[in-house]
């Protein structure tokens, strides 16, 4: 170990002002592409994991295991029906689109292997854990240790790898790829690909947010800008933005991650760059840049269908590059292609009340100060529900007593998706998937219901940007894509803004 560290440690100093800062692109300003210092010597000593990466960079696991990245969770504030300062995200609420939650669906397979049937939450978890990180406390040693640097900063990585499972003294966890290929291909930021390794479910399509980051659909990909170019990294944690409404866990929540930080305020330009540079004080620039988006906007749990691959009777595996299985069990789910939907909304600063709802719904009006119309896609969910039991019953939830809006909802259910989409039983699935939460003193009643959510929940959408906005008549028009009465808007500002504009 100790030649290691040596070996490791003169390397760098070695390679000390041999190399240029990296740009946001991934290439350096001075001497061409960018290798890592390190790298000769792991090829000879071998590559350990974290371990090995620890003795040139002694801070970045504590840092990581200090990120959403890791905790899944974060402190939040400002979000409907949560108390400011607990603990929330993926680790711990109830996600739509998977149907259930990390608890009840962190190793789920198909075979040892994640398919789009069954795609555990752990699969894209930094490290390899047997069980979810429980929000608010602190990472142990040997969880530390499990951290996965190369699913970040490795350009080539074998996914197949990672989509496996493993069963060793820790327990059941998904792989990883340790090879010498994507050891030697370590970048020091993060590729835009290695970022959509699990966002946007490991590459796909279109069919969950519906706005992929690819050159082919958004102009700053094809400009080749990474992820990192607008979501800002400071010691591992990642600026996420403010004017989110469906993800409530955020590194860096008053960083700001906006188009005026490149464009300025004033972005446009010629004869009709003084009107248009008017929308900026109310009109995200998404909102004109995002013309079309695509992906789920109905999902029914209560409803399994068989999986043809093909799409006949299911439309996951259309738009997922991860494996699927013909003859295996998923919801009923409709994915369409459009415009977007357009909802207020205002930045989650310190004391801004209501700014995101846990429930992903709406929360501003344009009388808001600060609020800006924004592209969303409307998801209506048929979830899964306990008959007799309510939402305040479940763990950390008994403060949903004493909401009004709340205190009768129906205790949402997590199904194992693993049983799901082998038998299309549901109250099996269900009997799995709630097994976890009976060691938390949690029993279901045992009698189920699929209802569908009250309102609609909407899901952003911040990639898919085209050069060109939308013309003025798509919105000004009378039946153009905006709808200005839902959006609060009086009959007489309705009949203003409907008509042509010069």
């Amino acid at each position: 170990m100790k030649i290691l560290i040596l070996t490791l440690a003169s390397a760098v100093v070695l390679a000390g002002g041999a190399y240029a800062q990296e740009t946001p692109g991934g290439s350096d300003t001075l001497l061409g592409t960018w290798v890592h210092p390190g790298s000769e010597v792991l090829r000879q000593e071998g590559y350990r994991g974290a371990s090995s990466c620890v003795q040139c960079h002694p801070d970045a696991l504590t840092e990581i295991v200090a990120t959403v990245h890791w905790n899944l969770a974060s402190p939040v504030r400002n979000v409907r029906g949560l108390p400011d300062g607990s603990w929330w995200g993926m680790v711990n609420r109830e996600c739509a689109l998977a149907g259930s939650t990390s608890l009840s669906n962190w190793v789920a397979a198909t075979d040892g292997k994640a398919t789009v049937q069954a795609s555990g939450c752990g699969l894209c978890h930094v490290g390899s854990l047997p069980s979810p990180p429980m929000p608010g406390k602190p990472a142990t040693e040997a969880q530390t240790g499990t951290v996965d640097c190369l699913i970040c900063h490795a350009a080539r990585y074998d996914w197949a790898k990672r989509a496996t499972l493993v069963h060793d003294e820790t327990g059941t966890h998904w792989g990883a790829d340790t090879s010498m290929d994507a050891v030697l291909s370590i970048t020091r930021t993060p590729t835009g690909e290695a970022c959509l390794r699990c966002h946007e479910h490991s590459l796909s399509q279109d069919y969950k947010r519906g706005d992929p980051y690819t050159p082919e659909t958004d102009v700053h990909a094809r400009a080749g800008l990474s992820c990192v170019t607008c979501h800002t990294v400071d010691h591992h944690k990642i600026a996420k933005g403010m004017y989110e409404s469906d993800m409530l866990a955020n590194d860096l929540p008053d960083v700001e991650v906006a188009c005026t930080t490149c464009h300025g305020d004033s972005p446009h330009r010629g004869s009709a760059g003084g009107t248009l540079n008017q929308h900026p004080s109310r009109i995200s620039c998404q909102a004109c840049h995002i013309p079309e988006v695509s992906g789920i906007v109905r999902e029914n749990w209560g409803k399994s269908v068989k999986d043809d691959v093909t799409g006949a009777y299911s439309e996951l595996s259309r738009y997922d590059r991860i494996p699927s299985i013909p003859g295996l069990y998923v919801p009923t789910t409709v994915i369409a292609k459009g415009h977007p939907s357009y909802i207020w909304r205002v930045a989650n600063r310190k004391g801004q009340k209501d700014a995101q709802s846990w429930m992903a719904f709406a929360t501003t009006t344009g009388a808001v100060e600060g609020a800006k119309i924004f592209p969303v896609r409307g998801l209506t969910q048929i979830m899964l529900f306990d008959r007799n039991l309510k939402m305040s019953a479940a763990p950390g939830m008994a403060f949903l007593k004493d909401d009004p809006q709340m205190s009768q909802f129906p205790l949402l259910l997590s199904p194992n998706r693993e049983v799901y989409n082998q038998t299309g039983d549901i109250k099996a699935a269900i009997d799995a998937g709630m097994g976890p939460f009976k060691a938390m003193g949690l029993e279901w009643s045992g009698q189920w219901m699929a209802m569908e959510v009250p309102g609609t929940s909407y899901i952003s959408v911040n990639h898919g940007i085209k050069p060109t906005g939308l013309s003025c008549d798509a919105c000004h028009s009378e039946h153009g894509v905006m709808d200005f009465k839902a959006l609060g808007y009086s009959a007489e500002e309705v009949k203003r803004l409907e008509r042509p504009q010069p």
